[in-house]
């Protein structure tokens, strides 16, 4: 038993691991289509433009950290800020997962409050290229919103497709 222990510690001891300060800005251009239950409203499917930030920690294939994102369409805006982890493969793609803390969704077309519930994204990108990845996102959330006294559930889920500048100090 001593043996084996002492095998795992000098295995463990030579390998280096490389760990890092992560910053990842991306733009991009994105839908949302908001589907909702409340009475006499229009499902809407809109398009515009998202900024946002990856910045966290990079190990070797792995990256973890916080993304905030915000961008608008024609009568929405959103802002998200939610915990993502990565997996890069060593050569050509990542794959990233994302579960939104905090959202905030405005409609400029009627003044109702949506209430955040819970939402993820699930994204992967190309790395193919030099200094910049592409990325395709698809992205869900559900919000809540009280018409005349009843709750509503609000359901909007989107795509993002982005230009990121992955950055590993």
């Amino acid at each position: 038993m001593n043996k084996l222990i002492l095998i795992m510690l000098s295995i463990f001891v030579g390998i280096k691991a490389h760990a890092g300060f992560y910053l990842d800005p991306y733009i991009g251009y994105g839908t949302i289509d908001l589907t909702s239950d409340v009475p006499n409203d229009d499902d809407e499917n809109q398009s515009g433009t998202f900024i946002g930030s990856k910045v966290g920690y990079k190990f070797t294939l792995f990256s973890a950290g916080l993304d905030v994102s915000g961008g608008s369409t024609q009568d929405l805006s959103r802002t998200n800020t939610a915990v993502f982890v990565g997996f890069d493969l060593p050569i050509l793609f990542r794959f990233y997962g994302e579960y939104i803390i905090t959202s905030d969704l405005d409609n400029d077309n009627n003044k109702l409050n949506f209430d955040y519930q819970n939402g993820y994204v699930l994204g992967v990108g190309f790395t193919g290229l030099p200094f910049v990845s592409l990325n395709f996102e698809y992205n869900r959330t559900l919000y809540e919103t009280k018409v005349l006294g009843k709750n509503y559930d609000i359901d909007t889920e989107g795509y993002l497709l982005s230009v990121s500048l992955p950055l590993d100090f």
